[in-house]
């Protein structure tokens, strides 16, 4: 029965909003998110999330909204300032912002909220989780395959459980192809600095890392212009930033920050909204690699579609914390 609901919350908000809208005006809905530190600008996080403001604009018809945070004591009054103005979704940015989303939604019970990568709890928020592990597994595997050195890199922004995902399924990733690969891991203790970024890649890249996974933020711009200046590769994260670096950035680990902003909106539009727990990864497309700029090896490419089919069945298990990591035992392919 558990795996029906889960089934049922998947089908509310990853499947297209159908059915008649009825009255609604969404002319005078307006739809509206808090960033994070990072602000807009990112080419990450933030930026997907307003981009699925966008294509709600052009979808229903709304209004969209942003109020940019510079510093974690602005969380709270932005997205007060929203609820007060009866913003018809309220939507916050990142883990480091649950705590503010949750004393918010508590504040307004009335008012709907999004919490993108967290959980509160909270009969008035849905809680948006993404299955990044398995989505950094496969640009593990792809690191591993590419790299001649037999050294790799990761760098996050700030150590949170959403970077610490990453991290885990990355190098167990890298590990099913090499056992022995020596990963090189820093964090930069902020999402928002370029500079920082760029000061934890460097080293690892004069260490003999080959490839370095950025999972950061805008931090992570300081780290793919690391990986121009040493001309080695670098993995983006959240949207595919190939763009940033065409012959830099051998794939980037794509969340579909953007599918689960748009298909929030449209369940306010239908008047279906539910606060809860929605979880998505490879299966329901939410988390995948991205393939522009043609970098893959086309044997590595065929390598890592069959770890993928392999994850999306269940066969194999991407650790998803430090301690399934420690406990991880590569399969044999």
């Amino acid at each position: 029965m558990k795996n029906v609901f889960k089934a049922i919350a998947l089908v509310l908000l990853f499947a297209l909003v159908a059915g008649n809208l009825g009255a609604a005006d969404t002319k005078k809905m307006v739809m509206a998110m808090v960033t994070n530190q990072s602000g807009l600008g990112d080419q990450s996080f933030n930026d997907a999330a307003w981009e699925g403001l966008a294509q709600a604009v052009a979808k229903y018809g709304i209004e969209r909204k942003v109020l940019e945070s510079r510093e974690q004591a602005q969380y709270v009054p932005n997205l007060s300032t929203l609820a007060e103005q009866k913003a018809s979704l309220i939507i916050g940015v990142g883990f480091m912002i649950k705590d503010a989303v949750a004393e918010a939604a508590k504040m307004f019970p009335k008012s709907n909220f999004v919490l993108v990568d967290g959980a509160t709890n909270l009969p008035n928020v849905a809680d948006i989780s993404f299955k990044e592990n398995e989505g950094a597994f496969l640009v593990g595997v792809i690191a591993a395959k590419v790299s001649k050195t037999g050294t790799i890199g990761f760098v996050g922004g700030v150590s949170t459980p959403v970077t610490n995902r990453m991290e885990s399924g990355y190098k167990a990733g890298a590990l099913t192809v090499n056992p022995n690969i020596k990963v090189l891991t820093s964090y930069a203790g902020s999402f928002a600095d370029p500079a920082k970024g760029e000061e934890m890649a460097i080293p690892q890249y004069d260490q003999g890392a080959d490839v370095i996974f950025q999972v950061a933020g805008q931090t992570g711009l300081g780290v793919i212009n690391a990986a121009k200046k040493k001309g080695k590769f670098v993995i983006g994260i959240d949207r595919d930033q190939n763009y940033l670096a065409p012959a830099n950035v051998l794939t980037s680990m794509v969340k579909r920050v953007d599918t689960a902003v748009l298909n929030a909106c449209g369940m306010v539009v239908a008047g279906n909204f539910k606060g809860g727990a929605y979880f998505y990864g490879l299966k329901e497309g939410a988390v995948d690699f991205a393939t522009t700029g043609n970098l893959i090896p086309p044997d590595v490419l065929a390598f890592t579609n069959m770890v993928k089919a392999k994850v999306m069945s269940g066969e194999i298990k991407a650790p998803a914390t430090y301690a399934e990591l420690a406990a991880f035992t590569p399969p044999k392919l």
